[in-house]
């Protein structure tokens, strides 16, 4: 008995030393797939921040409202020399997934994570803390050039973050394209200065995702139906409480040759508005076809992508594509009546697009919106989206977009360019409103830029923007720039000064 008794134990003893050299097995392999900096963190106002490695320096980006007093170093972290950086003057976001991770968004822009977002205001308070349905990637060229991702995030509930207006839809720019980070600030306060209907700003903030720092990001409200933001008669409101009713399974698709909407019931008895409709150009309107749930091409072969109502139905998307075709025929005619688009919104617009010399110009992020008969019998042109390749910044390929502050482009030189502008400035009443809106608020605020907002910018941004070059060095790097050099916001400043130089030659004289 004493002998297996012996046998036994020895077998026992033998299978926990197996099972333990397993174990460290695992622990060493997960340990191998963790970096040393995984363990090297602050946590900071409850929130816990990297520290970040580059070039085998390590540095910890702290948010400007926060004391270095008030940082708890990891253990870890306490046996480095880690430079301390802080910015100044800007919010706060931090946005944690409930998976912990970003992979799965990086990786697919489509992929939505759900989480919470906390955002801190420049002096320390909280300004709103809610549930996220999803952070996910936005954004086409700029989504899959640049390692800077920019993000679209969808909260729980309205909230109106840092003073924009009640809503769910936000978006995160990271303005990666632009080494000043302002250009879409700028063309979005040129915007309200000028009057476009529901133009709208951003703010500048430090984006932490997960205890990473992302870097500087331009948070700013999607383009949406809503009382604080574009605020027409919301259809989709309307349609909700029938269409929750009906498995989105059972969706039948409704289409024909130019367009694209859903067999469902009729629920709207008034079908004339609202619409928030985008115009795209051909090859992405064709690339995202599939994906999309509504969309027409009219006579011209102009092609539009509606965005709210989310589904359109038979009535609804015939109704506004024969509307569009109607304000077509007056925009490509002989005459601008009136009749059926507000000429003064369209002027504004293009006056914009034109003074900025923006590349995206009438190309794509183009939106229209038409509320019912009742408020407004008109198409009307909305605020613009995408800035970041304006005012003296193209890429070597974007065609006549070249770093020349002249010329007037009428928004139609490159292949994707709408045809409406081309034609609506050889009419001397468009030419009229655009000219006066120049002279009356556009040219003031750009000559503010050029003696002192330009330099303000740069005082506003500096510290966050020295953060970003180097949490983004690689990528700076391949490109040839980097955030916040001051010689960029020298050049943008030439070329403002050089283009009103130019339109008020053409325009004023």
């Amino acid at each position: 008995m004493n002998r297996k008794k012996s046998l036994l134990i020895n077998l026992l003893v033998l299978v926990l030393c197996v099972g333990a050299l397993a174990v460290i097995g695992v622990l060493d392999i997960a340990e191998k797939n963790m970096t040393e900096t995984d363990f090297m963190y602050a946590t900071v106002d409850g929130h816990k921040i990297q520290v970040h490695e580059q070039d085998g320096s390590y540095y910890l980006f702290l948010p400007g409202y926060v004391s270095e007093d008030d940082i708890k170093l990891s253990r870890e972290a306490q046996k480095h020399d880690i430079t301390i950086m802080k910015s100044a003057n800007l919010a706060t976001v931090y946005i944690t997934t409930n998976s912990g991770s970003l992979d799965k968004v990086l990786a697919d822009k489509e992929h939505k994570e759900s989480g919470k977002i906390t955002v801190v205001d420049e002096n320390g308070i909280q300004d709103v803390s809610v549930g996220l349905d999803y952070i996910k990637g936005r954004g086409n060229y700029s989504w899959n050039t640049w390692d800077k991702k920019p993000f679209k995030i969808k909260l729980s509930k309205n909230a109106s973050v840092l003073g924009m207006g009640r809503g769910k839809d936000y978006a995160l720019i990271a303005n990666a394209s632009d080494a000043t980070l302002i250009r879409n600030d700028i063309a979005r306060k040129l915007e309200i200065a000028v009057g476009i209907p529901y133009a709208t700003t951003g703010r500048f903030t430090d984006l932490y995702i997960n205890g990473d720092y992302m870097g500087n990001y331009y948070l700013c409200a999607s383009i949406e139906v809503g009382e604080d933001r574009i605020n027409i008669t919301d259809i989709e409101k309307a349609q909700s409480e029938v269409f929750s009713q009906i498995n989105e399974n059972a969706f039948e698709i409704y289409e024909t040759r130019t367009m694209k909407g859903w067999n469902l019931p009729e629920v709207v008895s008034d079908i004339t508005g609202g619409y928030l409709v985008e115009r795209e150009f051909v090859d992405r309107y064709n690339l995202e076809y599939g994906d999309f749930n509504n969309g027409f091409v009219t006579d011209a072969e102009e092609h539009f992508i509606v965005v709210s109502p989310k589904y359109c139905t038979v009535s609804e998307i015939n109704y506004i594509s024969d509307f569009f075709n109607e304000a077509e025929k007056e925009i490509l005619g002989e005459e601008l009546y009136g009749k059926y688009i507000d000429v003064s919104s369209f002027a504004k617009r293009y006056m914009v697009e034109e003074l900025v010399k923006n590349y995206d110009g009438g190309v794509s992020s183009a939106y229209y919106f038409k509320d019912k008969d009742s408020v407004s019998d008109k198409l009307y042109a909305g605020p613009g989206w995408d800035f970041d390749m304006c005012l003296g910044n193209y890429l070597d390929w974007m065609e006549f977009a070249s770093e020349d502050a002249t010329g007037i482009t009428g928004l139609y030189l490159s292949e994707h360019n709408s045809i409406y502008y081309k034609n609506m400035i050889t009419h001397e009443e468009f030419n009229s409103l655009v000219h006066e809106y120049y002279r009356d608020y556009a040219l003031d605020y750009m000559n503010s830029l050029v003696d002192t907002g330009i330099d303000e910018y740069e005082e506003l941004l500096g510290k966050s923007a020295q953060m970003d070059r180097i949490r983004w060095a690689d990528m700076y790097k391949e490109w040839g720039y980097a955030a916040g050099d001051s010689s960029e916001y020298e050049s943008l400043k030439d070329f403002i000064s050089q283009r009103t130089a130019f339109l008020s030659g053409e325009w004023l004289e």
